[in-house]
């Protein structure tokens, strides 16, 4: 075979004669990274492997989350310098980060790859103190075949397969990331040829069980880390990757699927993609690394009988301690609790956790002009709620939390008033004003939400961003009415949102403007046909807040689907460029604050 040389400089070369605007990646040597360069940490009987660590420089010694960076090369080319500047990059953003050498094709064949990263998770663990790593936080990463390694090792953790069950040290990681790379050898959509029959030591029909024991997807199971795929615009770099996520949605772990659009294959090695490309990296990382997971202090169980601590979750809530040392974790039994529910102030670091949020179910039914049992006042919207958090760093999970009123008033289901809140794999049901974001800087994030309702039925002064959720409209309305401060850069992010509606419904704006400087953007997001062409609505006969269509912020970003109109759409509102769009991501939208999620 004719293996051609694979080096950022080639890669370039390549590129270059197709894309006239590129330019390769460079070390910067302005960020504060200390370089360790060549070091071994494996002798073999054909070479001696080294690898290059990048270490943040720090004033402390604290620990740090870890990554190791596999380079590609078709398995059989490549070098660990091929990812030094990504490397450099993380670990300017806290990451000790470690590129490795390993035995390519041309030395040994499968799986000596496999076992020389492996034996690399080790030196970083054995070496953690030198590294001032955090053992438990470690990520896999790799681009093209480096990509397909690093998933192999991601998942299958001190295995019996490579013969691990007596080593000092783990080969475990909590985070995969996959830059164009495949899943399986054994799908379809993979092409097959002389590279994978040299390397995996014969063909598919030869070897079956070899190209399937070397697909990652096989071994895709409960503890399976979050995975983030970064994609080109070339399908066959994306072999698996679906069936691989849909494995992953039946466990109910994370992933993350970002495409690039209209790029080439190695796009990680030249600008203007590498950026991108570190972003999602980033933001990906940040939520399950960034943070030292540490277990609930105190876990409260909840259930309709007589087996659990409390048959309330408002007296749980109240056994917990103020301002407590650590996190609480209530876990809460199938069931419908039908209690109007405060988390105050006063009670931080709190989990509700449902055990599905089709059978978890919090409901109560207040609305405006209701008058409450004790006392005997007439509830406005802002006390119609379910569930109030007023708490900091509460996260809600598989849960339901609706209001069962339907056009009696205002009626709000979920009213989060506390900093860092987190939602996720929930259901939030009402009909008019069922999420109330409140409260100018809190910052509130919601994934893989269902939340419906009929007018602005989700409002508010908040930063909140929608990531992965279904939003259903039940009549032709508003969406959104945000009340963003004036002085708060953004209010309302949708992120890859699904916009739904009842059958009958067709008339449906995104939003209006509760105040002078709403802001709301979506990015990405599915609109069915109910999104009127115009999509956005400026609220006029305000006489207070009057021509708010001035300083209302509405925006989208490559909307798709029939209510996807970026021609039609009011002059006022705005379709951002691929530029635009780096600023929306959570580090930048949450000032700094990333929603961990390492506890999933």
């Amino acid at each position: 075979m004719n293996i051609r040389p694979y080096t950022i400089a080639t890669n370039f070369q390549n590129l270059s004669s197709h894309y006239d605007f590129l330019s390769p990646v460079q070390l910067d040597s302005s960020l504060a990274v200390k370089q360790l360069k060549d070091i071994r940490y494996k002798k073999t009987e054909t070479s001696d492997l080294k690898l290059d660590a990048y270490i943040p420089e720090q004033k402390n010694n604290e620990k740090l989350p870890g990554i190791l960076l596999i380079h590609g090369g078709g398995w059989f080319s490549g070098e660990k310098e091929n990812l030094g500047v990504l490397a450099q990059a993380l670990a300017a953003n806290g990451y000790v980060a470690v590129t490795p050498s390993y035995r390519l094709g041309g030395e040994a064949i499968y799986p000596a790859a496999v076992l020389d990263l492996k034996d690399a998770l080790r030196w970083m663990r054995k070496n953690a103190k030198k590294l001032n790593l955090d053992v438990n936080r470690i990520a896999t990463l790799g681009g093209s075949a480096g990509a397909q390694l690093a998933m192999q090792v991601g998942v299958t953790p001190d295995s019996e397969i490579y013969d691990e069950e007596d080593q000092e040290f783990s080969s475990a990681v909590q985070a995969i990331v996959n830059i164009d790379g495949v899943t399986t050898f054994v799908h379809p959509e993979v092409e097959k040829g002389p590279l994978l029959n040299t390397w995996l030591g014969g063909t598919y029909e030869e070897k079956p069980e070899i190209w399937k024991e070397a697909s990652p997807i096989e071994y895709v199971n409960s503890k399976t880390p979050p995975t983030l795929f970064v994609n080109s615009a070339q399908p066959r770099f994306h072999g698996g990757r679906d069936s691989y996520i849909d494995l992953l949605d039946q466990y109910n772990i994370y992933s993350e699927v970002h495409t690039l659009k209209d790029t080439p294959h190695a796009f990680w090695l030249v600008n203007p993609w590498f950026k991108p490309t570190l972003r999602y990296t980033l933001d990906f990382l940040d939520k399950f690394l960034k943070e030292p997971y540490t277990p609930p202090y105190r876990t409260i169980k909840v259930a309709k009988n007589d087996q659990a601590d409390f048959s309330s979750i408002q007296d749980a809530i109240n056994s917990v301690r103020v301002f407590g040392p650590g996190e609480v974790l209530i876990e809460i039994a199938a069931g419908v609790y039908k209690e109007k529910i405060v988390i105050p102030s006063h009670i931080t670091k709190l989990t509700l956790k449902g055990s599905d949020r089709e059978k978890t179910i919090i409901s109560y039914n207040d609305h405006t002009g209701k008058i409450d049992e004790l006392t005997k006042k007439e509830h406005g919207t802002f006390s119609s709620h379910t569930l109030l958090v007023q708490g900091t760093d509460v996260h809600l999970e598989n849960l339901t939390i609706q209001n069962t009123s339907c056009n009696e008033g205002q009626a709000v289901a979920l009213h989060v008033e506390g900093d860092r809140f987190v939602a996720v794999n929930c259901k939030i049901l009402g009909c008019q004003d069922t999420l109330y974001a409140a409260k100018e800087g809190s910052r509130q994030y919601y994934e893989q939400c269902f939340i419906q309702g009929t007018t602005d039925f989700i409002f508010g002064q908040a930063i909140a961003v929608f990531q992965d959720c279904t939003i259903k409209s039940l009549t032709d309305s508003y969406i959104t009415a945000a009340a963003t401060s004036r002085n708060q850069e953004f209010g309302f992010v949708f992120y890859k949102c699904k916009l739904i509606a009842d059958k009958d419904v067709t008339k449906v704006f995104l939003g209006r403007p509760w105040r002078p400087y709403a802001k709301t953007v979506f990015i990405n997001t599915e609109m069915g046909a109910q999104i009127l062409e115009e999509g956005w609505h400026s609220w006029p006969g305000d006489s207070m807040f009057p021509e708010k269509e001035k300083t209302a912020y509405y925006a989208e970003y490559e909307s798709r689907g029939a209510g996807a109109s970026a021609e039609n759409r009011v002059e006022w509102s705005h379709q951002l460029g691929k530029w635009e769009i780096e600023q929306y991501s959570l580090r930048n939208i949450f000032n700094g604050w990333i929603p961990a999620m390492y506890k999933r």
